[in-house]
């Protein structure tokens, strides 16, 4: 998953492609290497703490994606 884009990726709308929602999702590989780095095997359950993901949506087209 990669940064969301400043337009719609469908129909290239700026001023109405808003964010609607962030929620944690999911686990994080990199939190759980991190978390095993620093604190050994119950550093990777840090993983399960989840990713930060921000939900786009387009007021034109109705395209929405998470990023």
């Amino acid at each position: 998953m990669g940064q969301a884009p400043n337009k719609c990726p469908m129909c290239g709308e700026t001023l109405r492609w808003k964010l609607v929602d962030t929620t944690k999702k999911g686990f994080s590989v990199g939190k759980a290497a991190i978390g095993g780095a620093l604190l050994g095997p119950v550093g990777l359950l840090g993983g399960a703490l989840g990713k930060k993901k921000k939900c786009y949506c387009c007021g034109k087209c109705g395209f929405t994606h998470e990023y």
